[in-house]
């Protein structure tokens, strides 16, 4: 029965190219590079956070300039409530310079 469960579970996991894995272990080592403390509200963070989302912006994926750290509720309203994402002016200098265009898209700043 255990290895029939093992068997299935095996064949169910998700395979990550060779470049995948490259880029999970450069973020990593990024988060493990910042403290645990939320950028927004400055409360407890561990959720890694794209300023730029990666499904936009795939290019700045692994730019260290891109990654901060948030607590799971400003993270979650951070990607859901563009009214709370516009008042993140730190959020926006830091996404301006790494992509002035994106940054305005991204934050709706017409």
């Amino acid at each position: 029965m255990l290895s029939d469960f093992k068997d299935s579970t095996k064949n169910k996991m998700k395979k990550v190219s060779s470049k995948q894995a490259k880029k999970n272990r450069e973020l990593k080592k990024l988060k493990e590079a910042l403290n645990c403390e939320c950028f927004i509200c400055k409360k407890y963070g561990s959720d890694f956070a794209h300023i730029l989302p990666k499904s936009i912006f795939p290019e700045h994926y692994t730019d260290p300039r891109n990654l901060v750290i948030l607590c799971r509720s400003c993270h979650n309203k951070y990607d859901n409530n563009l009214t709370f994402r516009q008042q993140q002016t730190e959020l926006f200098k830091k996404a301006s310079e790494i992509d002035k265009l994106g940054a305005i898209r991204y934050f709706k700043k017409y």
